[in-house]
């Protein structure tokens, strides 16, 4: 485990040099369209439509570096980076934001009962005695049940990189010209719990970089005072996932690596183990001729 934690933060800088410049070109796009729209539901209508084909860009560009960077892939097409992208929009990244929803729906169907009861009973109590006695127990609960939220949404997301985070390598490597033609399934739930713990590290340590770089660009250009103040957050947003998309890509191409030489290895066993020696063209040609003469 710790070795492929260890070379996929070793590996993130050249990963991320590589995919920055695709990171800034999409949220240029994406933010600027949400920035320049004035009206709401046009705000919700693109936020909904190009978060996650967004997303699906920044970590192809992330993965196709990675893979790269280890040598496991050979330069794309068009028709097969098109068809790669769509797969890992809608294939690879679709059903994690399924149980995301899903989870968001519960949670906030929990909280409106809790809400609901709440009121009532904050209602009862002031109309009996004009007091709300339990105000910061209710407060107290509802910061638990969103804290709870918080670390499921993460789960979620964590868990789903690692059973997803070979396959999504392994449909990158599909976008190559000469692809391997790996189907759906494949490297899916391969070092699940390796790729996991890799994405909170790089939550983690991608987060506390964000967090010195905006606090640095305040202090050097005075945002707070002065009109850039709304660029800083899509900025963080960008760099930030850049970095984390960076450091998980790493650690999915280096998995996707590793699957290969283990099926490599498990291919060379049985051709030496179950199909007998392999036969020499200078054996048959002898062999050959020695039927000939005879």
């Amino acid at each position: 485990m710790y070795t492929l934690l260890f070379n996929s933060v070793a590996l993130m800088p050249t990963v991320f040099l590589r995919t920055l410049p695709v990171a800034i070109l999409t949220a240029l796009v994406y933010f600027g369209l949400i920035q320049n729209t004035s009206e709401p539901l046009w705000k919700l209508v693109f936020i909904a439509l190009l978060t996650t084909p967004c997303i699906a860009i920044v970590r192809m560009a992330a993965l196709r570096a990675a893979l790269v960077a280890v040598d496991r892939t050979t330069p794309p097409t068009i028709d097969h980076l098109t068809k790669a992208q769509m797969r890992l929009a809608y294939v690879n990244l679709l059903p994690i934001n399924i149980v995301q929803m899903l989870a968001m729906f519960i949670v906030t169907a929990l909280l409106s009962v809790e809400i609901t009861g709440s009121a009532k009973t904050i209602a009862v109590q002031f109309i009996g005695n004009g007091t709300v006695g339990e105000l910061d127990e209710i407060i107290a609960e509802f910061s638990a049940i969103a804290t709870a939220a918080g670390w499921l949404f993460s789960f979620i997301a964590a868990a789903g990189f690692g059973a997803m985070g070979t396959a999504m390598a392994g449909t990158a490597a599909n976008a190559a010209e000469k692809k391997p033609r790996h189907d759906i399934v494949f490297g899916v739930g391969y070092n699940f719990w390796r790729l996991t713990v890799l994405y909170y590290i790089a939550q983690a340590l991608n987060g506390v970089v964000v967090v010195i770089l905006a606090i640095l660009m305040m202090a050097i250009f005075q945002v707070g005072q002065t009109d850039l103040a709304i660029y800083v957050a899509p900025a963080a947003v960008t760099i930030y996932i850049s970095l984390h998309f960076a450091t998980t890509a790493a650690g999915a191409a280096l998995s996707y690596g590793a699957l290969l030489d283990e099926q490599a290895e498990i291919r060379e066993f049985v051709q030496r183990n179950l199909s007998g020696p392999e036969t020499s063209n200078q054996y048959l040609r002898e062999l050959r001729r020695s039927r000939q003469q005879g």
